[in-house]
């Protein structure tokens, strides 16, 4: 069983953190050498913002443990979550890629242990390794797919896809069939642009269904990862075939 946790973990250094991945092993000693004398730590408390849409984008940002919330404020005021980065992934590269001014906040949803690389060494990396550069392109397109995902839920389907879609999210798609997530209601709310109440009302269907289990300790959930994920594609399966019958 994988466990996605919120709760505080043994500390994992920079450099172990820079070992797990293929990319880093497979550089050259000068540009490892580059990426760990530059790249920085920074520990975050929940709500916590690591960056705000409209600034310069300076770092790419690897998650040691936590989990960090990218959103925009629409003028209303309200937040619509784009994506939640979990221990283990890396974000912010879109925005380096581009040169460009940040186009969303982030902050950390939970207690986060970031790995800061600066955008001249994330510069550096792109222009001189292969490696790295297949690492971001596999990393961009399983994020568009979870995008494209978390765009249908919110315009199309009820809340409780929405609410299926953002526990995807967050669980390791090549983990175990059965995972642990350790969060909130009040955090799921927050990714799933719902209120409280109503992932409440959710996450009761999904225990009645079994597509979930809510563990006696607080904010625990074992997700049992093919059920919900066929109950989110049962969901969109039933949206198309509307949409035929509608056409015919």
């Amino acid at each position: 069983m994988n466990m996605q946790t919120t709760e505080q973990v043994p500390a994992t250094s920079l450099p172990e953190f820079l070992e797990r991945w293929e990319w880093y092993r497979a550089l050259p000693a000068e540009l490892r050498s580059l990426t760990l004398e530059t790249a920085v730590e920074r520990k975050a408390a929940a709500g916590e913002y690591i960056a705000r849409a409209g600034e310069p984008s300076t770092h790419w940002y690897g998650l040691m443990h936590g989990i960090l919330q990218m959103y925009v404020v629409g003028a209303d005021g309200a937040e619509t979550t784009l994506y939640c980065l979990r221990e283990g992934e890396w974000g912010g590269e879109g925005s380096l890629l581009k040169k460009e001014m940040r186009q969303y906040h982030l902050r950390s949803l939970t207690s986060a242990h970031i790995c800061l690389v600066p955008a001249k060494t994330f510069e550096k990396l792109r222009q001189s390794s292969i490696e790295f550069n297949h690492f971001l392109c596999d990393i961009m397109n399983a994020r568009m797919g979870i995008f494209v995902g978390m765009l249908e839920a919110s315009r199309l389907r009820g809340p409780e896809t929405r609410v299926a879609r953002a526990l995807l999210m967050l669980t390791d798609s090549q983990g175990d069939d059965t995972q642990e997530i350790l969060i909130s209601q009040h955090e799921l709310a927050l990714i799933s642009g719902l209120s409280r109440q109503r992932v409440n009302v959710a996450l009761s269907l999904f225990n009645r269904l079994g597509l979930v289990h809510t563990e006696a300790r607080k904010g625990c959930l074992v997700v049992y990862l093919s059920r919900l994920r066929n109950f989110a594609k049962e969901e969109t399966q039933g949206l198309c075939d509307g949409r035929r019958s509608v056409s015919r």
